[in-house]
């Protein structure tokens, strides 16, 4: 996800003053145990892309095999009881998702630190731009021709669902291993996109494309 340690670049002048005036509002999320509770932070009046971000960790998660599941169990185990994902339409620099190294979170997540005792580390999600995004074309256009025009509704909100979080973890695993490369963490959460809508496909669609690692 173009990887970089840094805050994403801030919006401009007009977006950031818009933003402001608006406000924002907070959904809690409380996945299964394997994933620590997660606040949603997004514009007042934007809650479409949290409450994909919602049904991608409450419900999508579940969906995917366990053997898949686990190969996060290290990094899962790595994290803090709570994570602030700050959710937006797009980032400036055009980057799908940034965590946020110790020191750069934003007020809403020190508040939540300072009110509830618990750790917390953050992130930044662009909704639309994953929404837009094709990390394996070759295994979404198998797919999708297997899910045809009867099921494409639900293959395309399963791709959705599952691109936010292969996003999510993507940047848990930065934060769990700030030392790794980029290819190897990009390789990592590809291999699992992969896997996991070939699994989708065999699973719920009845055919296999061999696509999957």
């Amino acid at each position: 996800m173009r990887r970089r340690f840094h805050r994403a670049p801030p919006p401009s002048l007009p977006k950031l003053l818009w933003t402001m005036l608006r406000g924002h509002e907070q959904i809690l999320v409380r996945p299964s145990p394997e994933l620590p509770l997660v606040t949603i932070t997004f514009p007042r009046g934007e809650r479409t892309g949290a409450m994909e971000l919602k049904a991608a960790l409450s419900e999508t998660w579940l969906t995917i095999p366990a053997e898949l599941r686990a190969r996060y169990t290290p990094v899962l185990g790595k994290m803090p009881p709570m994570v602030v994902v700050e959710l937006r339409a797009r980032n400036t620099c055009r980057c799908l998702g940034h965590f946020h190294p110790p020191g750069t979170e934003s007020r809403v997540t020190r508040r939540l630190r300072a009110m509830s005792g618990v750790d917390a580390c953050e992130m930044d999600l662009a909704f639309v731009s994953i929404k837009e995004w094709q990390p394996a074309p070759l295994a979404y256009n198998a797919a999708a021709a297997a899910a045809g025009t009867d099921r494409g509704e639900e293959f395309e909100l399963f791709r959705l669902r599952l691109a936010l979080l292969d996003v999510f973890l993507h940047e848990l695993h930065h934060r769990a291993s700030p030392e790794a490369a980029e290819a190897e963490v990009r390789g990592h959460s590809g291999e699992f996109y992969s896997a996991a809508l070939g699994a989708f496909t065999q699973n719920h669609l009845g055919v296999s494309y061999g696509l999957a690692p």
